[in-house]
């Protein structure tokens, strides 16, 4: 049975009638309606009583007359039960106080309505019935039989005498039919009484049953056919009783209460076993604790320091004393920091992500440092794991400290790997160093340089001043070597005098010498003793280059130590590569670093000018400024020489600004002259990448007071892709100034031909490669020909370099190229003997 209140089965329209009501009118209502009952209510719709079925029977039984008022007839103060009873509840009650009718109010008092055992039968149901209870068990065992020729009136009397809700009508032995109270109540309600049989009310369509058919096959069958009874039978079909909604009711209900009591014991057997599994779990907690109690001891008293993080938080939860301790912090303390707070290496979006990293893969371990309450630093080893406790993040972490040990293995560091003396790197790792150097050069394709040093005659030193002299001055040496030496250079003491240099990530083969030449200069500065001695020190250095003397670390060593042997052979104080050849090449590279400086200071370059030629007119419209050198020692130096160390050291910015400044100056006075010449200028890739050549062209031609139209500025190619976007924005702003704008060398860079749309272009050099040949060779002449037909397409001018022989003007002319320049004219010429070519 469900848990199911009454006010769930209750009609929506509850009938009743008040107490003036005539009779009449209740078993009308009755009859209409098909109930069993009315109940009678006040003014305030609170029940004052009861008229039902059984007391139409007295009704009928006693003549009472249909026209009195319910009053005197209804059973007053009527039994009432709450609307929220349960219905089971309701039903015991109903049993208990053997009532065919129970009426429902509101908590208020206020009438709700009416619940009949037929009621309780088709929401209790069947399900509870036994399927093994018979008829003969739940049936009523001495029906009320009443003959066919009896009038209503009597039949009446004995049904409310014997308090008989039915009667059955025998004819002899056999049963032929049922007088009900509610076929009683309807005739009275329609008709008279007086002398009427019960032959003309008699139910002939009754339902016979054998006793012994289960009792739930009866119920389904009285279910089936709508009726309340059914006569019961024996095997020779003589009347043994009647089977009525009652019976079945009373049986579902008992057969209900045997279910709870089996419920019952079978719940008191689970109470019981679970007493006994209760006792189990009690003495299972006992010894969960007692545990748990032994592993919180063994946690407190492990050293490492042990932890359990909450992910998103990042604070410990749970920790134990190794975790605070040696941080210097209380529990309470340790509970509100984060991992930020004492975590030095990583930021808090590097923890976050390491955090997440562990989730992802499980587990982690790791080295950090931490920072303690006072400041400390502390080398932590961290292994951690990840969890979830109810789907929520956590992490594990042992910590554990080790700091000391970090500290004994810088230590060991320090004795396996460095010069007690000095603290410099000993032989050993310098090796070390070397081969990893050189790994990493063969991948990145880049050189190294070895440079071992050796201090002269310093044995002699040592015999004059004695050996604590003697360590102090390496000591001093050594410094001198920190403080010139790049944070990526290595510096080593090989042993006794000898000290060696690794040197990466330099571009040229002399830029080892020339930081040789340095150190050379640096340790022969005097050194002052602690006793008060001056001393005096001069240095040899044999160098080797990587890959070019060997490609292992031993090879160049060893190699260093005979280039070393060599420099002392050859006077000491100075430095000699491997090869005489790199020696010499390195030496005459630096010397013409240090003239091209001195060139600088001095003035010493000149400005040369080559015409340039109008090939229909044969006139000179132009000029290209070639800067030379004038050296003193060497003579006339040509830029191929001078300016590419001029670029790699910065001078060209100098010297490129110079040779503008002359040019400008010089167009000028051929200007006043009447000479109305385009002075083309080059500009280095150098200038354009570090120089505001605007700014610059402006100054130039401000101060020289030339205009901007006779300037033109050539560039190479390469020169042009460097940077692209600023190199576009830079050509626009010259161009709007009316500065003209040339390709120099075209042909010899990049393939691609897309930038000729982009650059703000005037005219294309064709380089002197493509024209010496001419007209000899078939592919340069179809080269030539196709950089004119494109150049005269895009609107460009074209100008052909290098010309020296009158076959090549002629093809040149007949390809419709606008210019030349070349021998075939003149060479670059100073200014006064240019000027006389005009």
């Amino acid at each position: 049975m469900k848990l199911t209140t009454l006010q769930a089965i209750l009609s929506e329209r509850p009938q009743a009638l008040y107490a003036d009501q005539s009779v009449l009118k209740a078993l009308t209502m009755m009859s209409e309606l098909s109930i069993s009952s009315i109940i009678i209510i006040d003014n305030d719709n609170r029940p004052i009583g009861i008229f039902t079925e059984h007391d139409a029977l007295r009704v009928v039984a006693d003549a009472i007359n249909v026209e009195n008022q319910l009053r005197n007839v209804m059973i007053p103060e009527p039994f009432c039960v709450q609307e929220t009873l349960y219905l089971h509840d309701a039903y015991a009650l109903m049993e208990e106080k053997g009532y065919h009718h129970l009426i429902v109010v509101d908590e208020s008092g206020t009438f709700k309505g009416v619940v009949s055992e037929g009621d309780f039968l088709r929401h209790i149901g069947f399900e509870q019935l036994g399927k093994v209870k018979i008829v003969s068990e739940a049936m009523s065992g001495s029906p009320l039989i009443v003959a066919l020729e009896m009038s209503i009136s009597e039949v009446a009397g004995m049904m409310h005498e014997r308090r008989c809700d039915y009667a059955i009508v025998l004819s002899g032995a056999m049963p032929v039919g049922l007088v009900t109270e509610r076929d009683i109540t309807h005739w009275c309600a329609q008709k008279d009484l007086c002398d009427t049989t019960i032959n003309q009310l008699l139910h002939r369509d009754f339902q016979i049953i054998q006793k012994n058919i289960l009792l739930q096959e009866a119920a389904s069958l009285m279910e089936e056919h709508g009726v309340h009874q059914l006569i019961v039978v024996d095997e020779t079909g003589n009347l043994v009783g009647l089977l009525n909604r009652h019976d079945i009711l009373h049986a579902v209900h008992g057969a209900y209460f045997e279910f709870l009591i089996r419920v019952i014991d079978q719940k008191n057997e689970t109470i019981s076993k679970m007493g006994e599994r209760k006792k189990e779990l009690r003495n299972e907690k006992i010894s969960i604790e007692k545990n748990a109690l032994k592993l919180r001891k063994l946690f407190e008293a492990l050293p490492d320091g042990i932890a359990l993080i909450d992910a998103q938080t990042m604070r410990a939860v749970e920790f134990n004393r190794g975790v605070y301790e040696h941080l210097g912090y209380s529990a309470e303390e340790f509970a509100t920091l984060s991992i930020s707070d004492y975590e030095v290496m990583e930021s808090v979006e590097d923890t976050r992500h390491r955090i997440s990293t562990i989730q992802q893969n499980g587990h982690d371990n790791f080295e950090t440092v931490h920072r303690s309450k006072s400041g400390q630093l502390l080398n932590i080893w961290v292994n951690v794991v990840a969890m979830e406790l109810d789907t929520h993040p956590y992490l594990i972490a042992v910590y554990r400290d080790i700091t000391e040990r970090k500290r004994y293995e810088e230590r060991l560091d320090k004795l396996t790997n460095y010069d007690p003396l000095t603290g410099l790197a000993n032989r050993a790792f310098l090796l070390t160093h070397l081969q990893n150097s050189i790994i990493q050069a063969k991948r990145y394709k880049s050189k190294i340089a070895l440079l071992m040093f050796d201090l002269d005659r310093f044995k002699d030193i040592n015999d004059s001043y004695g050996h604590s002299a003697g360590d102090e001055l390496l000591r001093m040496v050594s410094e001198r070597f920190r403080s010139r030496l790049r944070e990526e250079d290595l510096i080593s003491r090989l042993g006794g005098d000898e000290f060696a240099i690794i040197l990466e990530h330099f571009i040229h083969p002399e830029d080892a010498g020339r930081f040789a030449e340095e150190m050379i200069g640096a340790l022969a500065s005097e050194y002052k003793l602690s006793s008060g001695a001056l001393i005096h020190i001069s240095s040899s250095i044999g160098i080797v280059l990587f890959p070019d003397h060997g490609e292992e670390a031993s090879i160049l060593l060893q190699h260093a130590d005979s280039a070393l042997y060599k420099a002392k052979a050859e006077g000491r104080g100075t430095y000699r590569y491997y090869t005489d050849e790199l020696t010499d090449s390195a030496r005459i590279r630096i010397e013409s670093e240090t003239r091209l400086r001195r060139a600088v200071l001095n003035q010493e370059f000149e400005v040369y000018y080559q015409p340039q030629v109008h090939i229909s007119t044969g006139r000179i419209v132009g000029a290209e400024a070639l800067v030379r050198w004038n050296c003193p020692e060497r003579g006339v130096v040509l830029p191929a020489e001078f300016i590419p160390i001029a670029e790699e050291t910065g001078l060209i910015n100098e010297i490129g600004e110079w040779v503008l400044n002359q040019t400008c100056h010089q167009g000028k006075i051929w200007l006043d002259n009447g000479h109305r010449l385009t002075l083309a200028v080059n500009l280095s890739a150098h200038q354009v990448r570090q120089q505001n050549i605007p700014q610059m062209v402006e100054k130039a031609l401000k101060k020289s007071g030339y205009p901007a139209d006779r300037l033109e500025l050539e560039l190479t190619e390469s020169a042009l892709m460097q940077h692209e976007e600023e190199t576009v924005e830079m050509l626009h702003t010259l161009r709007a100034h009316g500065i003209r704008l040339a390709i120099d060398d075209f042909g010899t860079g990049y393939s691609s031909l897309s930038y000729l749309k982009r650059f703000p272009i005037d005219v294309l050099k064709i380089d002197k490669s493509f024209v010496e040949d001419i007209p000899f060779e078939t592919d340069d002449m179809a080269i030539v020909t196709a950089i004119i037909a494109m150049a005269q397409a895009l609107g460009f001018q074209v100008l052909a370099e290098g010309t020296e022989r009158e076959e090549q003007i002629a093809f040149l002319k007949a390809k419709g190229c606008t210019m030349y320049q070349g021998y075939f004219k003149s060479p670059p010429l100073p200014a006064e003997a240019f000027e006389l070519l005009l």
